[in-house]
């Protein structure tokens, strides 16, 4: 309990016995507020504390002369207080929790080559270019086997007759265009 007084001299302003109060109170009644917010940061309970302290100094001009009162409204207030601060906690756990599945979405949207266009044109502008330059590399007869394969859509039997070749060369061929293609493509 209080000093007697200790409460008239807080209301007339004085520092000394409020601080007299703070140092009586602030143990229990962190204590008292970390019942409530278990689970949570432990700082909010000294957040929660300070707050109601501060209130009372705030508005000492309207506590009553009982220190009986006293202890029973910083109680009260301490436990407001925690309410709110799990209120408070409850929300943002659902403001986060839906707006960072959704923010993920939106830029998983964004950087996807399949939902943008931008990226997907970027990409396979890339990949192209990449493709390109390794059919460029292939042994002179394997890149015309290949590009008459792939790119004109010719069978192996049309390249042949094209090329004055046999069908198992033009086999060979591609099986050599695609080997070394798989090789210089396999970081992509």
């Amino acid at each position: 309990m209080p000093e007697p007084g200790l409460v008239s001299r807080i209301k007339g302003g004085d520092r000394e016995a409020f601080n007299a109060l703070c140092r009586s109170r602030y143990a229990s009644l962190i204590s008292y507020a970390r019942v409530f917010l278990s689970g949570l940061d432990a700082s909010w309970a000294e957040d929660v504390v300070q707050d109601v302290l501060f209130g009372v100094w705030q508005n000492r001009l309207k506590l009553k002369d009982d220190s009986t009162e006293l202890q029973s409204y910083l109680l009260k207030s301490v436990y407001n207080r925690c309410v709110n601060y799990l209120k408070r906690a409850k929300r943002e756990n659902l403001f986060t929790s839906y707006y960072g599945e959704r923010l993920a979405s939106l830029l998983g949207d964004c950087w996807s080559p399949e939902r943008n266009p931008v990226i997907a044109s970027v990409f396979g502008a890339d990949i192209r270019d990449l493709i390109a330059e390794s059919v460029q590399q292939l042994p002179p007869r394997s890149r015309e086997v290949f590009t008459l394969s792939y790119l004109e859509n010719l069978s192996n039997r049309e390249i042949s007759e094209k090329l004055g070749i046999s069908l198992s060369t033009v086999e060979n061929h591609m099986y050599i265009a695609l080997k070394q293609l798989r090789k210089s493509l396999a970081g992509i």
